[in-house]
């Protein structure tokens, strides 16, 4: 049999080391030796074992335990070590018997075991897999699991500390030490090894940082300071280069972003749309976007299969953002881009409200990269990638890349090893392996470049935002009354639906010519109104107006929507002022501008954000005067949505009569004005149609109606309470 060598560091904390050694006697497995080290007479345990070959007790005074360990060791005959903390126990009789076995089955010279935790009286355990793991994984365990660093439970082979000159350190720096030049390290799911916190005492062993310490995964922050001392200084191109990589998911938000670009930046700018697959419309889109801004080059490039399957070899595991491969494009960007040796690197759900060229001509002082600050890095659960400097840990929307130094260090094949190897482990996917691989090779921005929209109130110290991020589920194309009820995140919100509607007014891209006036009444100004301005204001056919009928009885709607119309230049507000608001209705169909008029009275309002380009296409594709849908009841007494049943088709009705269609479908759908997106041409002679009876009026406008097509789809939702 293997002889394994158990030391107890007692260490001064002798009160529970009956119970500890205890559970080392009870071992099934008996080839051992039990070596104690204690700082005082304990003839308690020298008694009990004076005729135990098999327990050597040591009466020692040395103070640091790091010596006490090293004596340990120099003393101890056996082939294998593990350690035991006075304080825990082994719960599992067998327990040496498994990690050797585990030892001689894996083979493996280092094995870590699982703790059960021992808290309150109550035990907790982990569910792990017993498995081979890489020295980067280790590492990355050693961030957020105690027995990475600690030599207690762990079994040790003799060798291992054969290889190492200094045992005369830290726990964690020896265990790492020895896992780096380990064979096949094993992560063992036992639960033996019981991890003792008592009396509320926290017992978990601090990360060890600090310079010839440090958590670095990677030779960067060396290079950096060669970079320093050699005074490196790139060159930096008058035309600046920007990456955006791409899916057909987040092609919605590429125009304004482009166009956010196009606005602020006092410098040409290629834009390089990195992607592995588009649809045809979304390249057709791009190169409509390249056409209609001058100062901003839009070029879209292809990666090739095998970089795509390399990044394939990516776990994405614990990845809780459940982030798309695109996202991981920015790490090839100095292999996608040969030819380019600086750039700037922004996610899809961004907005430019600053120059770029300041951004651009930023001075990264011999660092790979520049980035700025996750003010969420506070949030301790989430953040501990970097505890605990986790006040230094970056977000990765925006970041500034030296694409000369990732190739002339060979960086990329090397961090996509890495990422490869522990992407599983992470809570934030490769925004986590940025942070560890790239630890003191960053340049700090001033965070006005990545200012979080939902993390606002961590950057009151910042005047001018040079560049809004819409980054978890703020976002701007979304209905916010589904995720934010602050109005400041309201704010940021509107101010890029100004931008959007700016961009689709200067691209005027085809589908989207055809213009929508949208006429809402408004008979409150409570939030069931604001929920239905919501639902069309964040409709993402571009080429709209939106016309509000106040039909409150006092000014109270008026105050709130006045910063909302000032604004959006696409909303006009109307004032019925005690008038008889059909009559209004009427004039506000005289005074749009749009080619189509859609119809909706609050508290009642539209479903999803796709439906007017829908119907708009439908329209355009039938050359139809006008297209209905299918609504459902909302009944806010009972929280409870009906509807009437429907197939998703478009069908021609043309041929049915007027009397059927006001019949026939439990809607009502064809009584009312709501529901339909009609041709404006419908509605010449103004004087003939009666706008308080919606009834004979739709009578009148199906009349005049030739093709009228419908779509059987729950596209909005009436409101009854």
């Amino acid at each position: 049999m293997v002889k394994i060598s158990v030391i107890v560091l007692a260490n001064g904390d002798e009160n529970g080391l009956n119970k500890c050694v205890d559970s080392v006697l009870k071992q099934s497995y008996k080839d051992y030796e039990l070596i104690v080290m204690c700082r005082q007479q304990n003839d308690e345990l020298i008694n009990k074992f004076q005729n135990n070959s098999q327990v050597k007790i040591h009466i020692d005074e040395t103070k640091n335990i790091n010596i006490l360990r090293k004596k340990a060791i120099e003393q101890a005959k056996g082939e294998y070590f593990t350690f035991i903390d006075p304080r825990d126990f082994l719960i599992d009789e067998s327990a040496l018997e498994k990690l050797i076995n585990l030892s001689s089955e894996k083979k493996s010279n280092l094995i870590i075991s699982s703790y059960m935790l021992l808290k309150q009286g109550r035990f907790l355990y982990k569910n792990v897999d017993t498995e081979i793991i890489s020295y980067n994984r280790f590492r990355v365990f050693q961030l957020s699991e105690n027995e990475f660093r600690s030599l207690d439970g762990a079994l040790i082979k003799r060798n291992l500390f054969e290889k190492i000159n200094d045992y005369n350190s830290p726990s964690q720096l020896l265990l790492t030490s020895l896992a780096e030049g380990a064979q096949n390290i094993l992560y063992a799911g036992l639960n033996a090894y019981v991890y003792v916190e008592e009396n509320n005492e926290d017992r978990n062993e601090e990360l060890i940082w600090g310079k010839g310490n440090e958590f670095h995964f990677s030779n960067t922050y060396s290079i950096v300071e060669k970079n320093r001392i050699e005074q490196y200084k790139p060159n930096i191109p008058s035309a600046i280069e920007v990456a955006l990589c791409i899916d057909d998911n987040v092609m919605d938000y590429m125009e304004t972003l482009i166009y956010s670009i196009y606005k602020n930046t006092s410098s040409y700018v290629n834009v390089n749309i990195i992607y592995k697959k588009l649809s045809d419309e979304s390249l057709d889109k791009l190169a409509w976007i390249d056409g209609k801004m001058s100062t901003v080059n839009v070029r879209p490039v292809q990666i090739s299969e095998e970089l795509h399957k390399s990044m394939e070899k990516i776990s994405l595991g614990h990845d809780r953002g459940n982030l798309p491969i695109s996202s991981y494009y920015r790490i090839f960007l100095a292999d996608i881009l040969p030819d380019v040796d600086r750039i700037i690197y922004l996610d899809a759900d961004t907005l430019l409200t600053g120059d770029l060229t300041e951004l651009w001509r930023t001075d990264l002082e011999g660092n790979f990269l520049a980035a700025c600050l996750d003010e969420r890095a506070y949030m301790k659960k989430v953040f501990s990638v970097l505890n605990p400097r986790r006040r230094e840990y970056f977000n990765s929307g925006v970041l500034v890349f030296d694409l000369c130094l990732f190739r002339k260090y060979k960086i990329i094949n090397d961090f996509l090893d890495f990422l490869v190897d522990t992407a599983d482990l992470y809570e934030l996917g490769d925004q986590d392996a940025l942070n560890l691989y790239f630890l003191d090779a960053v340049k700090l921005l001033d965070s006005s470049w990545n200012y979080g929209v939902p993390s606002y109130k961590e950057y009151d110290q910042i005047n001018n935002i040079n560049l809004l991020h819409f980054y978890g589920k703020a976002k701007p194309l979304r209905s916010f009354y589904d995720y934010v009820s602050d109005d400041k995140i309201r704010e940021f919100v509107r101010l890029y639906r100004k931008y959007y509607h700016e961009a689709a007014e200067l691209t005027e891209y085809k589908n989207s010519n055809s213009k929508i006036s949208i006429i809402i009444t408004a008979h409150s100004a409570d939030a069931d109104f604001f929920k239905s301005l919501e639902r069309l204001s964040y409709q993402m056919y571009p080429n709209k107006e939106i016309i509000i009928l106040d039909a409150t009885e006092d000014n109270k709607l008026r105050d709130k929507i006045k910063p909302i119309v000032n604004n959006l230049q696409y909303i006009e507000y109307y004032n019925c002022n005690g008038r008889d608001v059909a009559e209004v209705k009427k004039f506000a169909v005289s005074r749009s501008t749009g080619d189509h008029l859609y119809f909706l009275d609050s508290p009642n309002y539209i479903d999803k954000n796709f439906i007017l380009g829908e119907l708009n296409e439908i329209m355009v594709k039938n050359e139809a005067d006008m297209v209905t849908t299918t609504m459902m009841i909302y009944h806010p007494s009972e929280n409870s949505l009906t509807g009437y049943g429907t197939d998703d088709k478009e069908i021609d009705v043309s041929s049915e009569s007027i009397e059927d269609l006001q019949s026939r479908y439990l809607g009502n759908d064809y009584n009312m004005l709501t529901g339909h997106l009609f041709d404006k041409k419908l509605f010449n002679n103004l004087e003939e149609l009666n706008f308080a009876d919606e009834k004979q009026l739709m009578a009148k406008i199906l009349a005049r109606a030739g093709k009228k097509m419908r779509k059987n789809s729950y596209y909005w939702v009436e409101v009854r309470n």
